[in-house]
């Protein structure tokens, strides 16, 4: 049975990776690498949505097994609890050593969930022997694939920016349980985090209970009140259905009788959670996740500026020790998402089911944000270090009735671990984000030279290559600073951080060490950190001394000459080239892997390091 399903998805990689054209990839069509082994398999839990919405969840459960091992458990009521018994014991029956229970919720807190984990406790507590393990992956109202599959509907709403945004979310039928206020809040959280950079001046999550069977379908409920209440208060209000409710067909749906409740003032989005590529993706993330790492299955994008062919390939050669260890896909650019997910999908098609991207500037915060949205990890990181809640967009149901009017939908940088993007430029097209990337690997990003030894270390070594007499010469560190003020004061800081180190690790010899930054991208702020370095210059010129510009700079050199036209010194270059790069790189490489915890492949792996050159 293992051997079969090794041979099969042998042949599904072939057939992935024939579909991971740049066609395919521009049209947003995300591929997946199914797993090279059966030991980790699927158990998809998941409300009965009834015939239709169930076939949707078992295709995109199928596209990823390819028909081996796997199952799925839809909850209903306490019948579930036999159903979901024997699909645990075929998988334990069929081989699998570890069982991946994958909740499909879009909230932790829904009575479905609670009740099939009730189940599975009692079948854990069952068991007698050997058995399989049984892990849990994190619901998926709580991946960042809900929150881009939420993102991809807001991207239907016609002029966005503006807009009061109601999503209407549903507890699924769940026999006689009541969803629990905490639903709402675990919406509001999802939705708020897909809102990001739309420009909705509201965004509100809304519990729209099924109703029992019947019931009078023209006496509105208290949950469809505010929403009415809303409508009619909004001056462009889009009404949003993001649930998992009933979709038996496509006329006996939760949504045709929600969308018969809506006034004919908001401007209905016709939408569901499926089908969509994203829940494929996730069952084969989290599948992968739980099965064990080799070195190879390691991808790492390198990720930086970038200037003209020749600094490129100064930067590509510096790594080259390390090609023949690791799989590296380059990419100079200032963060720039195409070219990045460009990047990704060439590791996926090479066998990558984990990537590191290490960003090679000088600052960890440069493109830092943006790197983390475009991986998803802003929506996942917020999700894991805060407990889900509402934001609040409403200050109070009086102020509701009072003002007659939503308010503002808190922003990005005012939520838990949230910040707001960091360059707008690569959002989309009038105001809309552009997707991040969906990718069944386990996506990390490390990176910034900062004051790492290494660096210190080989601006150590470029100041005595042009050291004559260490007592009579100044070395001056200089860097290209920030316009930001505090942004500068923080470059300070690690330079002088640099300088103590250099002056630590053997070059006491040296008459002084000194700092300075540029400020070279802005003019009005320029003019005094020239005069000071120049002073620099001048003051270690005297009594026949030297002066040795050292740039703290990834490379080469900038517009020291430009800048000190004029007075006399020498001028080292930047990082790289130098050995202690390539050591630099894997030591970003390993934070990144200790990130993403992978099971066989550890930050503490022995990896080979470079020999100096």
């Amino acid at each position: 049975m293992l051997h079969t399903f090794s041979i099969r998805f042998a042949a599904a990689v072939a057939g992935v990776s024939a579909l991971c054209s740049a066609e395919s990839l521009a049209a947003g069509t995300a591929p997946f690498i199914p797993l090279p082994a059966a030991h980790a398999a699927p158990l998809l839990i998941a409300p009965d949505r009834g015939f239709q919405g169930n076939e949707e969840l078992r295709d995109a459960l199928e596209t990823f097994t390819q028909g081996t091992l796997g199952e799925i458990v839809f909850v209903t009521d306490e019948r579930t609890r036999e159903t979901l018994r024997s699909a645990m014991q075929r998988l334990a029956n069929a081989g699998a050593s570890n069982i991946v229970v994958l909740p499909f919720f879009l909230s932790a807190s829904d009575p479905c969930w609670a009740l099939a984990q009730r189940c599975l406790t009692e079948w854990t507590n069952s068991i007698v022997g050997s058995s399989p393990r049984v892990v849990q992956a994190r619901v998926f109202g709580q991946t960042c694939f809900a929150v881009e599959i939420l993102a991809d509907r807001f991207r239907a709403i016609p002029d966005p920016a503006g807009r009061d945004v109601i999503i209407v979310g549903s507890a699924p039928d769940a026999g006689s349980c009541e969803p629990p206020d905490r639903l709402e809040a675990d919406w509001q959280r999802l939705a708020t985090l897909a809102a990001e950079g739309f420009g909705f001046k509201s965004v509100r999550a809304v519990n729209w209970p099924a109703r029992a069977p019947g019931a009078d379908h023209d006496k509105p409920t208290p949950a469809e009140r505010p929403l009415d209440d809303l409508v009619i208060h909004g001056d462009r209000v889009a009404v949003v259905p993001f649930h998992l409710g009933a979709k038996r067909d496509g006329m006996m749906t939760f949504n045709a009788d929600l969308r018969s409740k809506v006034p004919k003032a908001a401007e209905w989005i016709e939408c569901d959670v499926t089908p969509h590529p994203a829940v494929t993706l996730w069952i084969a993330r989290e599948v992968n996740r739980q099965t064990r790492f080799r070195p190879e299955d390691l991808g790492v994008v390198f990720l930086a500026h970038g200037a003209d062919y020749h600094w490129n390939e100064t930067l590509r050669e510096a790594v080259a020790p390390l090609t023949n260890r690791y799989k590296i896909d380059f990419c100079f650019s200032m963060a720039d998402p195409p070219l990045v997910e460009r990047a990704v999908r060439r590791l996926e098609q090479r066998g990558a089911r984990a990537i590191v991207v290490v960003r090679v500037f000088a600052l960890t915060e440069s493109f830092e944000r943006d790197v983390k949205r475009m991986l998803g990890l802003d929506a996942e990181e917020a999700f894991a270090t805060h407990e889900p809640r509402g934001e609040p967009v409403f200050s109070s149901d009086a102020q509701l009735r009072a003002d007659n009017a939503p308010a503002t939908v808190p922003g990005m940088a005012d939520m838990p671990g949230m910040t707001a993007p960091s360059h707008e430029n690569h959002h989309g097209h009038a105001g809309v984000p552009p997707p991040r990337i969906q990718s069944s690997a386990l996506l990390a990003t490390a990176g910034g030279l900062e004051d790492h030894p290494f660096f210190a270390s080989a601006l150590l070594d470029r100041a005595k290559a042009l050291s004559k007499n260490p007592a009579r010469e100044t070395v001056i560190l200089v860097a290209h600073g920030s316009g930001d003020d505090a942004v500068n004061d923080y470059w300070r800081r690690i330079l002088e951080s640099l300088a103590t180190q250099i002056r630590t690790n053997g070059a006491a010899q040296f008459r002084a060490i000194r700092t300075g930054t540029w400020r070279e991208d802005w003019p009005d702020k320029r003019a005094p950190e020239l005069a000071a370095v120049r002073s620099m210059l001048e003051e270690a010129a005297g009594d026949g001394g030297r002066a040795l510009l050292i740039p703290a700079r990834v490379t080469g050199q900038g517009s020291e000459r430009a800048f000190l036209k004029g007075l006399d010194f020498e001028l080292g270059a930047g990082f790289v080239p130098h050995p202690l790069f390539a050591r630099w790189v894997e030591a970003k490489i390993r934070e990144g892997v200790s990130a993403l915890q992978l099971g066989g492949l550890s930050s503490a792996t022995p990896f080979q390091t470079p020999r100096s050159q």
